[in-house]
C-alpha cells in the first residue's frame, strides 16, 4: 500500500497556521515596543480573534508559536555556529522591538512550569547552551558557567534595552564576550 500524503482539511489547517504564524512574525517585527494586537494581526489575514486562535490552544500558545518561528528564520538565515553570524542575528533582534517585547514578556511567563512558555524556553536554553558550547569549543565535561552567564546577560540586557532604548545591547554583549571567552575560541 502506498504511504499516506496529508491531503484535505489538515493539510489546509497546516498551511493556514503557518499563514497565520508568518503574519504574527510580521507584525510583531513591525511593532515597536507596543506588540501588535490579536485582532490587528487577525485583521490582515481577514479572520477575527477566535478565528485565528482556532488554529492554535490559546493565545499563550499562538505567542510561543511565534517565537519559536522567530528562532526557525533566525536558524535559516544566519549562521549560528559562528560569532560573525551570532552577532548578525542579535543585530537583526534589536531591529524588531516588537519581537523582543514579545520574547522577554513570555520569558517571564516562563518562570511559570505550567505555562506554555516554560516547555519553549527550557528547550531553547538547552539548545542556545549547546549553540554557545560549540562556538566557544567546550567540551561536554567542561563547566556550563559560560555559556549560561552569556544567555543571561542576553536576556537580562534585552529587559534593560526595553526600559532603555539606549542600551547597547550587541555592542554591550560584544565586550563582554571579548573579556571573558579565550582569545583562540
Amino acid at each position: 500500500m502506498p504511504p499516506r500524503t496529508r491531503r484535505g482539511p489538515y493539510a489546509k489547517g497546516l498551511a493556514r497556521r503557518t499563514e497565520i504564524l508568518h503574519a504574527a512574525l510580521a507584525a510583531y517585527g513591525r511593532a515597536d515596543h507596543q506588540p501588535p494586537s490579536l485582532k490587528q494581526i487577525a485583521d490582515t489575514l481577514d479572520l477575527t480573534e477566535a478565528g485565528l486562535l482556532h488554529y492554535f490552544d490559546s493565545k499563550d500558545h499562538m505567542l510561543v508559536a511565534v517565537l519559536q518561528a522567530r528562532d526557525d528564520v533566525a536558524g535559516e538565515s544566519f549562521d549560528l555556529t559562528s560569532w560573525t553570524g551570532i552577532f548578525a542575528a542579535l543585530r537583526r533582534t534589536y531591529e524588531t522591538p516588537g519581537e523582543v517585547k514579545l520574547f522577554v514578556d513570555m520569558m517571564v511567563a516562563a518562570a511559570d512550569p505550567e505555562h506554555p512558555a516554560y516547555a519553549f524556553f527550557t528547550a531553547r536554553d538547552a539548545r542556545m547552551r549547546v549553540r554557545l558550547r560549540t562556538v566557544l569549543g567546550l567540551s561536554e565535561s567542561e563547566d556550563d558557567w559560560l555559556p549560561r552567564i552569556l544567555v543571561a546577560a542576553l536576556e537580562g540586557l534585552q529587559v534593560q534595552w526595553l526600559r532603555d532604548p539606549e542600551t547597547d545591547i550587541l555592542a554591550d554583549i560584544e565586550r563582554l564576550v571579548r573579556h571573558l571567552v579565550p582569545r583562540d575560541a
